[in-house]
């Protein structure tokens, strides 16, 4: 697009008719989501002017689609150092009145390419803990290649992970961890199955080392805590 501009010395034609192209979005009961093209691509370029410029001017556009009768979700970066997140969403947050935020990642360090899944995992758990509406899943083949349907499986799950890690504080949604916990301690591995977000590499991950006694991991064997603690206390009391 801004190559577009400069070769035409002319305005970003989505911007120069924004209030038609709301026309044609509530027509067709689209909802808007306002990218942001001047996000940073490396940590190094987080938080800089032209990513908050293009903010501000995302938070007035969506003044005018809300006007218009258009939903509106306002695009954050992509990358960002942990430590710039909070302020990141805040200032979003703030800017455009609370809209819901989509934040792209974030990816949290720019060195581990065939791991970009875990690095944007973590920075999308912080975000949406901050109060993040929506992230993005990223998958190990970003910044490589096009992403195959393993790549795709392994970005999915991994960013359900990330968001779920966002609800137990944003939401206080930790029911499912207290159950996961209290099966844990009761060795109880169907429910422990049940409960997990990806029960199929679980059951995998059990079946391909299972002890010889089957209440227990083969990570401590017959020296298992739990094991122990329930041979010699009565939970029940």
């Amino acid at each position: 697009m801004i190559g577009w501009m400069l070769h035409n010395d002319q305005e970003n034609p989505l911007y120069r008719n924004f209030d038609y192209l709301l026309e044609i979005l509530k027509e067709h009961e689209v909802t808007l989501s306002l990218g942001n093209g001047l996000r940073a691509g490396a940590v190094h370029d987080a938080t800089d002017r032209g990513q908050i410029q293009e903010l501000i001017i995302n938070a007035e556009l969506a003044d005018r689609a809300q006007a218009a009768g258009v939903q509106t979700i306002v695009e954050g970066p992509g990358h960002i150092p942990i430590d710039e997140i909070e302020a990141n969403v805040l200032v979003m947050k703030r800017m455009t009145s609370e809209r819901p935020f989509y934040m792209l990642g974030p990816l949290v360090t720019d060195i581990a390419p065939g791991y970009d899944h875990i690095v944007a995992a973590v920075g999308a758990s912080l975000s949406s803990a901050y109060g993040a509406d929506f992230i993005c899943y990223v998958t190990p083949a970003e910044h490589l290649a096009l992403p195959n349907v393993e790549d795709v499986k392994e970005g999915v799950i991994t960013a359900r992970i990330a968001a779920h890690i966002g609800d137990m504080i944003k939401n206080k949604d930790r029911d499912s961890d207290l159950a996961m916990g209290r099966a844990r301690r009761d060795m109880q591995w169907n429910s422990q199955f049940q409960l997990a977000l990806d029960p199929e590499a679980a059951r995998k991950v059990r079946a391909s080392r299972s002890p010889h006694d089957s209440k227990v991991c083969t990570m401590c064997g017959d020296y298992c805590a739990m094991k122990i603690i329930k041979e010699n206390i009565d939970l029940a009391r």
